[in-house]
């Protein structure tokens, strides 16, 4: 079975291309996916959900990285690893 990783993850607002990514390491998951709101037919937390301003600053903090979500949205990502 693969292995979920998941990160918080910046689009440019203007270009919607990606513009940062940060690891969500295990620990922070459970907090990560409350703030997510991620439903529970996701226990895996293998879609994208998108985090509102006040939400993705309160996962940067956990995670101590400096965002910017005036000109970028935000989402927490699952993704699926070797």
């Amino acid at each position: 079975m693969k292995r979920i990783t998941h990160s918080l993850v910046g689009y440019d607002r203007r270009t919607e291309s990606l513009a940062e990514e940060f690891d969500v390491p295990d620990a922070v998951l459970p907090k990560a996916k409350e703030l997510a709101r991620v439903p529970a037919d996701d226990p895996e937390a293998v879609m994208c959900y998108p985090l509102d301003a006040l939400r993705a600053r309160r996962l940067a903090d956990m995670l101590e990285a400096r965002i910017d979500t005036e000109r970028r949205d935000y989402f927490l990502e699952g993704f699926a690893g070797a």
